[in-house]
C-alpha cells in the first residue's frame, strides 16, 4: 500500500493515528 518510497515511517504511523480517530 506504501509504494511511494517517501512516505517516512513516522508519517505513517501519524496516518494511522488519524485514520484511528476518524473511525471512532
Amino acid at each position: 500500500i506504501y509504494q511511494c518510497g517517501g512516505i517516512d515511517k513516522r508519517t505513517i504511523e501519524k496516518f494511522e493515528k488519524e485514520a484511528a480517530e476518524l473511525g471512532k
